[in-house]
C-alpha cells in the first residue's frame, strides 16, 4: 500500500493558524494599551476644553424691601483665577459676555489672581477690568487667593495691597469690611463687601446691621459680597438680604449622573452652586469663570446674571 502523500499546502494553513491563536493575547493587550491612550487623551481634551465653556444663566430673585416693580439686572462674576492656566482672553470674554446683557451693576466676589503674577500681567489684568467697569458700576470684595495669611501659605502673596491697586486702577469699588448705599434705576439699595473668610479677614462688624428683633427692619434690601459661602454662619447674627458667593467654583469637578462634587472646598456642600434659602435670607454661588489646574468636569465656568424684583 503506497504511503500517504503528505498536503504540504493543508500544513501551511495549519501552522498559521496556530500563530494567530498564540499571539492573538499580545495584539488584544497592544489594542487596549492603544485604546486606553486615546481615551486618556480624549478625556483630557474634553477637561481642558470645558474649562473654557462659559455658559451664562439668568435666575430671578425677589426681594421684599425692593421697591415695587422695580428691576434691577445684577451681573455676578467671581473667581476670575488670572494664572498660567487662565488667559487674559479668558477672563475677558467672560467680562464682555456679561456686560452685553446690559446689567445695571456688576459684582464681583473675589479670587482675581491665583498664585503671583508679573507686573505685565497685572497690568492686562486692570486693563481688562478697566474696559469693563467703564460701561456699568463695578464692586467687588476679595478672596482667599488674593492675598493674606492664607495665600501666603500657598504660594500666593502675604497681603492683598497688589490686587487693591490694580483694583483701584480699574474703577472697581473694592468693599472690603465696609457698606454703602447707592441708588439704581431709582431703587436705594446697600452694597455691603467682607474681607475673606479663609485669611480671616472676614469682619461683618463693620459693615452690617446686628438683628435686632425690636428695632424697626432695614426699608433698603442688603446685598452682600463674601467670596466664600461658609461665612454665612458667622453672619448670621448680622441683617442682609442676598449674599453672593463664589469660591467652590462649582465643585470644578463634579461626578456625572450623580452630581457629587468629591473636591468643593466648603463644608457645606449643599451650596456648592446656584440659588438658596437659607434662615430667610438668600445666597448665590456662581461656578465662577477661572479654574485651578485648567480643567473642569460636568461643571463649566459660569457667567450669572440675577434679576432682582420685588414681591
Amino acid at each position: 500500500m503506497e504511503p500517504e502523500i503528505p498536503d504540504f499546502q493543508e500544513e501551511q494553513i495549519r501552522k498559521s493558524n496556530l500563530r494567530k491563536k498564540k499571539s492573538t493575547p499580545r495584539r488584544t493587550w497592544l489594542k487596549k494599551v492603544i485604546g486606553g491612550l486615546f481615551a486618556a487623551l480624549g478625556g483630557g481634551f474634553y477637561l481642558r476644553h470645558e474649562a473654557n465653556w462659559l455658559e451664562t444663566t439668568t435666575k430671578t430673585v425677589t426681594l421684599k424691601r425692593l421697591r415695587r416693580d422695580a428691576k434691577i439686572r445684577i451681573l455676578h462674576l467671581s473667581d476670575l483665577h488670572r494664572s498660567g492656566t487662565v488667559s487674559i482672553k479668558d477672563v475677558d470674554s467672560a467680562l464682555e459676555e456679561g456686560i452685553r446683557r446690559s446689567p445695571d451693576l456688576m459684582l464681583i466676589t473675589g479670587d482675581f489672581i491665583t498664585g503671583k503674577l508679573k507686573d505685565d500681567e497685572f497690568r492686562e489684568l486692570g486693563d481688562c477690568l478697566a474696559r469693563h467697569s467703564s460701561k456699568v458700576p463695578s464692586f467687588a470684595c476679595l478672596g482667599n487667593h488674593d492675598g493674606g495669611n492664607w495665600a501666603q501659605g500657598n504660594g500666593g502673596y502675604d497681603s492683598p495691597n497688589r490686587v487693591k491697586a490694580m483694583l483701584g486702577s480699574a474703577k472697581v469699588n473694592l468693599l472690603e469690611n465696609r457698606s454703602i448705599p447707592i441708588f439704581v434705576k431709582g431703587c436705594p439699595i446697600v452694597l455691603a463687601g467682607l474681607g475673606d473668610y479663609w485669611n480671616k479677614d472676614c469682619r461683618p462688624q463693620g459693615c452690617l446691621r446686628p438683628v435686632n428683633p425690636k428695632a424697626s427692619p432695614p426699608r433698603d434690601p442688603t446685598l452682600l459680597l463674601c467670596h466664600n459661602p461658609d461665612a454665612k454662619e458667622l453672619l448670621d447674627g448680622f441683617q442682609w438680604d442676598l449674599m453672593l458667593s463664589g469660591h467652590t467654583h462649582g465643585g470644578q469637578f463634579r461626578v456625572p449622573f450623580l452630581g457629587y462634587a468629591p473636591f468643593a472646598p466648603v463644608k457645606d456642600r449643599s451650596m456648592v452652586e446656584g440659588l438658596h434659602s437659607w434662615r430667610g435670607r438668600q445666597v448665590h454661588v456662581t461656578r465662577g469663570v477661572g479654574n485651578l489646574f485648567g480643567v473642569r468636569l460636568n461643571c463649566r465656568p459660569e457667567v450669572s446674571l440675577l434679576d432682582l424684583v420685588s414681591t
